[in-house]
């Protein structure tokens, strides 16, 4: 009987256990530091979102999503994040969003320093392209 008692308690741990692996894991995609979603019509290279706060919190990772996007070429959107400072910003590298137009192209530049952040549409071929995304959602 203490083997079949202490065998139970095993399975019950190992599946406490993996619930709870599963909560940690869910809860950290679904209650990210912050997150907005917001649109592009027509942006240039050199359009600036908004401002976003990092206070680097929860340690999750900053992304931006694309969806729904249109050219007037066959430019592909590129974005930019940069950290806020005096003097000129931190550029935390650039991400290509090739696909957009037909599925949610992801940019993804991990767990970045507490601070003030936007992203930046950079060059994307000649100055005349013109980039729209129906759906632009930024996490941190």
């Amino acid at each position: 009987m203490a083997f079949l008692s202490r065998r139970l308690l095993g399975r019950g741990a190992v599946t406490a256990a993996a619930v709870c692996a599963l909560g940690v894991s869910g809860a950290t995609l679904a209650y990210a530091e912050g997150q907005f979603t917001t649109n592009m019509q027509n942006v240039a290279a050199g359009f600036e979102s908004r401002t976003w706060k990092d206070r680097n919190s929860d340690h999750w990772r900053t992304a931006v999503e694309l969806s729904g996007c249109s050219a007037n070429s066959v430019a592909v959107p590129r974005l930019g994040l940069y950290r806020e400072r005096i003097g000129p910003d931190s550029h935390y590298g650039t991400k290509s969003y090739g696909g957009c137009n037909s599925r949610k192209v992801r940019g993804d530049w991990g767990d970045v320093r507490s601070g003030k952040y936007h992203f930046t549409v950079k060059n994307m071929g000649m100055d005349f392209y013109r980039i729209s995304a129906r759906k632009v959602q930024v996490y941190w």
